[in-house]
């Protein structure tokens, strides 16, 4: 497992290091950011009722950088989607919401998808928490419509 993350890692710097040379393209990450983990989770129940579809995971790495991700247990079908949200407490950017489909998210969940993420907040003012949430939408015929969502603990 271990060799399996090195090569990983080893293509994924690779192909950073291809996309900082393309015009307007974001520099390629610090490699001291790694050891994301998860801070707070919670299921995702349709019309508020358990079994859970999925999770929220509100998540932070070495550098302090925060995002939300949404994983459903199985692929989505094409009548629904899945978005994660992102919501930023005190500081100076009070207020924020960001989303998958933010700049620097990774697009929300569609058909033959399980997850999505948030872009990465970097934040080390101890005053700022953040939350995580996520919204499943299904289209019966009348375009989408929120069906299920949760949110985690607000948490530094």
């Amino acid at each position: 497992m271990k060799k399996l993350g090195v090569l990983l890692s080893t293509v994924g710097l690779a192909g950073a290091s291809l996309i900082a040379v393309a015009p307007g393209a974001q520099a390629a990450p610090d490699a001291s950011c790694s050891g994301a983990k998860v801070i707070s989770s919670t299921p995702i129940f349709r019309f508020r009722r358990p079994p859970g579809f999925g999770d929220v995971r509100l998540m932070r790495d070495a550098c302090s950088q925060y995002w939300a991700v949404v994983v459903m247990d199985e692929r989505l079908p094409a009548y629904a989607r899945t978005n994660a949200f992102l919501f930023q407490y005190g500081g100076s950017n009070a207020g924020r919401q960001y989303s998958c489909d933010s700049p620097g998210g990774t697009n929300m969940v569609v058909a033959g998808q399980r997850t999505c993420r948030t872009p990465k907040i970097k934040s080390t003012d101890g005053r700022v928490t953040f939350a995580g949430k996520a919204i499943e939408y299904h289209n019966d015929g009348g375009g989408f419509q929120p069906i299920s969502e949760n949110q985690t603990g607000r948490t530094r």
